[in-house]
């Protein structure tokens, strides 16, 4: 892993006094409206997996918060004193790699600086090449840009494969490697499912059309278990920017009866989120007391770290 001698900061865990939501083992559709309460499902039937872990974030519909939720996820796992890789997947501009800032090693050249698509091209680079340090103590960013969208294009040979030969070596000593999955169904959302013992999907909590991604995303998990990774789950839906509604209860309920073995966790709607992305900043350390930042702490440590 490429090290850097820049000085790193410790992400604080939050405190226990905060207005987290309550954990439940269904979604509640019975109460009525009025004394309804939004609260993370946690059914009997979700095992929470072994470290280390490799999760695909994803859903076919953009903007439906898969950045956030990786990188909100990742700042809540460094703070539990956890080692996470984030993979940033998505050739788009605009992607985890212009949020989040990272260090190349001192010294290197910007010719011989490598990202994501040097592993799919280059049989040389090895995935610890092409991992960087953040300013958070415990995280990593493998980054990517634009030029991702080649792997799309031309599919150089084992594209499907290439990620998990990859991180199955995992001898970095990382405990969790979050895969931050484009919008679109196409090879390199594919190698991420390959590779991946958890999938956990983003759905905005007032759309439809995320749920119609959401059932998209279904069919390519499908036939990516039945022909590379019979073992692939979908571990948990984020319902992200949720305010408590008829329609947000209607698509929470709609998504726990299709995933009855995931967690079904809200993500409460933080309008600030665009100035952390302007700042370079996670929201956890922007607005370290918002209920969003919350909601993902909450989550992150029933999905990866019970039973740890």
């Amino acid at each position: 892993m490429r090290e850097t001698q820049r000085e790193t900061v410790q992400v604080s865990p939050l405190g226990d006094d905060l207005a987290f939501l309550d954990v439940v083992t269904e979604w509640d559709m019975v109460t009525v409206y009025q004394d309804w309460k939004t609260a993370i499902v946690v059914p009997p039937t979700f095992l929470p997996g072994s470290l280390p872990r490799i999760v695909a974030i994803c859903n076919q519909k953009g903007g439906a918060g898969k950045t956030v939720t990786t990188l909100e996820l990742a700042m809540a796992l460094v703070a539990q004193g956890l080692r996470v890789r984030i993979i940033d997947a998505d050739p788009q501009q605009a992607s985890m790699s212009a949020w989040l800032r990272f260090f190349y090693p001192e010294g290197v050249a910007s010719e011989n600086r490598k990202n994501l698509k040097d592993l799919y091209f280059d049989d040389d680079v090895t995935l610890s090449d092409i991992t960087y340090a953040t300013p958070y103590e415990g995280l990593h960013l493998v980054p990517s840009f634009p030029d991702l969208e080649d792997v799309e294009s031309k599919q150089p040979t084992g594209t499907d494969t290439l990620l998990r030969f990859q991180l199955r070596k995992n001898d970095d000593g990382i405990d969790v490697t979050l895969i931050d999955c484009g919008p679109k169904l196409g090879p390199l959302t594919a190698s991420a499912l390959v590779a991946a013992d958890d999938v956990v999907i983003p759905v905005q909590a007032a759309s439809g059309l995320d749920v119609m991604g959401a059932a998209a995303l279904d069919r390519t998990i499908a036939t990516v278990k039945k022909r590379l990774n019979p073992d692939l789950r979908v571990a948990g839906v984020i319902l992200t920017d949720f305010t408590r509604s008829s329609l947000a209860r209607k698509i929470g309920g709609g998504l726990a009866k299709r995933y009855p073995d995931a967690v079904i966790a809200p993500a409460r709607q933080n309008v600030r989120i665009g100035d952390a992305q302007l700042a370079r900043q996670p929201l956890r350390i922007f607005e370290s007391g918002a209920t969003t930042v919350l909601d993902y702490d909450r989550a992150a440590r029933i999905l990866f770290t019970r039973g740890r």
